[in-house]
């Protein structure tokens, strides 16, 4: 990757690895870096519309949906935030099952 991060979320979307968002070890960032394993790298892709970690995020269909999460310091999201090819990064009428953090989710 070419950004330091921790905390952050990891799915896979058409065959790539997106990593999203994550602790940069001195603040929360909203960046996002996509691993195509054909190519072997890295690539820098469309940043969130809020930094986050400590979320949960789950592939559905074509879309990546990131939920709630660790904002700065101690604050609490519950905001849900979904990305589809071609369409960017828009933030969603859903809300979270509360302001949370430290979680996982599962899609079957």
């Amino acid at each position: 990757m070419n950004t330091r991060r921790g905390c952050h979320s990891l799915v896979v979307l058409n065959e790539k690895l997106y990593a999203l968002g994550g602790y940069d070890g001195k603040k929360m960032i909203s960046s996002v870096e996509v691993y195509d394993p054909r190519m072997q790298s890295w690539i820098e892709h469309q940043s969130m519309e809020e930094p986050r970690g400590y979320s949960t995020a789950a592939v559905v269909g074509d879309s990546i949906f990131v939920i709630s999460g660790l904002q700065d310091g101690k604050i609490l999201t519950n905001t849900v935030e979904c990305y589809k090819e071609g369409h960017g990064w828009r933030t969603s009428n859903l809300k979270g099952v509360g302001k949370r953090c430290f979680f996982a989710g599962l899609v079957v």
